[in-house]
């Protein structure tokens, strides 16, 4: 373990749901979101806490990354700052997970010696367990088209091995996530799948660790710009015919599901954004573990902002502010080929890449000068607009079948009370009462608008 033996746990180890056991009872597919923004994490945890259910928030190294290797673009967070931050507001529902850790996963790694990527991999992943991450995906899927299969198994074993003895030293107890392929559109291969899941068994196994939680596989999702132009959305991509892109992701995917169901692993599906409310709702009866879930929030945030300035007519700030997310560039990596989205449409998908650039915090600023004249909040609407896209995803996913613990009451004025039990550090529940009042009704004037950012799911 070389140098590990000195290593002091910074963040306290934090009293949360046992995922893998509540995933044995649920009869949902968990959401697993990705961690856009601080309105993004705000609303995650509101809602974790207020449905008293487990949501993982999913962090990549270019979104939060370890202080030694500058952190993240969101929030200007690094691994400790962020887990430190969610532990103050959780009471036990939000579980910290690390999304795409592994070789060559960090900001300007790519062209690094896979000793190089692999030892940078290991000292953001130690950085994880001191800070108090909760589950850590180990991806050696960067250059795995140039490795052989025993390569990229070798690269991941060392990494389990790596994670488990170092958590073991550190007295955490981490739930570990594999995959070893990069997402796609279509569908895993059944035989490869079942060696790879061999494979992770045998050495688990042999090693005496405990199987990994969860194993991405490849669903027929992917990606680009604004939209889900994988196979599994057959039915609104033009080209793939509708009734075999349905059937055939539904027999593939159970076919998956079952395979790992058999290994004692969930399938992981990543790519989970834009997909339709029923495409949604089929992975709880398809058995899918856990979709995860990411720009999309990121574009609904921005996609809100935009509203709030023509809401407010504040045309000229909306238009300094689509020129700071355009100029960002960073909606080259989601364009498809041959695309035909409009500059308005780049600027919205690289819209929550700047929230923490000083060029976006001084247009909110005075975006936030107006709107509080009016007594409201930027920031509270975004976190209520986004609630409500997690009640549209937790609903499709199966989460109100499953959830007793959730009851709204009214009292004398009319206005909703949320009662919510939280778990204190001593393991005693308490109940305690909230008032939610409602967010203003931000609303379009314009259809010419509206149809520009699109139908919202």
């Amino acid at each position: 373990m070389g140098n590990t033996t000195t290593v002091r746990c910074v963040v306290p180890t934090r009293q949360v749901l046992d995922l893998r056991r509540f995933m044995r009872s649920a009869s949902h597919s968990v959401m697993c979101l990705g961690p856009m923004s601080r309105n993004v994490v705000d609303a995650i945890i509101a809602y974790a806490n207020r449905l008293r259910t487990p949501i993982p928030i999913i962090a990549s190294r270019r979104q939060v990354d370890a202080e030694e290797f500058g952190g993240g673009y969101v929030n200007q967070w690094n691994s400790r700052t962020f887990a430190e931050y969610i532990a103050a507001r959780d009471k036990g529902y939000i579980h910290i997970c690390r999304d795409h850790g592994g070789p060559w996963q960090g900001t300007g790694e790519i062209e690094l010696s896979r000793a190089s990527a692999m030892k940078r991999a290991k000292a953001a992943l130690l950085d994880d367990l001191v800070n108090g991450f909760n589950i850590l995906h180990l991806d050696p899927s960067i250059h795995s088209a140039s490795q052989t299969e025993k390569d990229v198994l070798d690269m991941l074993f060392e990494l389990y091995a790596f994670v488990c003895d170092t958590a073991r030293h550190l007295g955490r107890r981490v739930e570990i996530e594999v995959g070893a392929e990069q997402q796609s559109g279509r569908y895993s291969d059944a035989h490869e799948l079942v060696s790879f899941l061999r494979a992770v068994t045998q050495f688990c196994e042999q090693e005496n660790y405990q199987k990994p939680l969860f194993c991405v596989v490849q669903t027929g999702t992917l990606v680009k710009e604004m939209r889900n132009v994988g196979l599994t959305e057959g039915r609104r991509n033009e080209s793939v015919d509708q009734r075999y892109a349905v059937d055939t992701m539904e027999k593939m995917v159970r076919h998956m599901v079952d395979i790992a169901w058999i290994s004692g692993v969930f399938v992981k599906e990543h790519n989970g954004d834009y997909l339709s409310d029923g495409s949604m709702a089929l992975r709880r009866r398809l058995g899918v573990g856990g979709v995860n879930i990411a720009p999309e929030l990121g574009v609904f945030e921005s996609k809100t902002l935009v509203r709030l300035c023509l809401e407010f007519d504040q045309k000229e700030l909306l238009e300094e502010l689509l020129k700071v997310f355009y100029e960002s560039k960073k909606w080259e990596k989601w364009m498809s080929e041959q695309s035909q989205a409009s500059d308005f449409d780049r600027a919205i998908i690289a819209g929550h890449y700047t929230f923490s650039t000083p060029e976006f915090l001084d247009v909110k600023s005075r975006l936030e000068h107006v709107v509080k004249q009016r007594g409201y909040s930027v920031d509270a609407i975004i976190q209520e607009s986004l609630i409500s896209q997690l009640q549209r995803l937790a609903w499709n996913l199966g989460y109100m079948q499953q959830s007793l613990a959730y009851s709204s009451l009214r009292d004398g004025t009319g206005a909703p009370i949320n009662r919510v039990v939280t778990m204190e550090s001593t393991g005693v529940e308490s109940q305690v009462e909230t008032r939610v009042s409602a967010p203003p009704n931000v609303c379009l004037a314009s259809s010419e608008v509206v149809s520009r950012l699109g139908t919202e799911k």
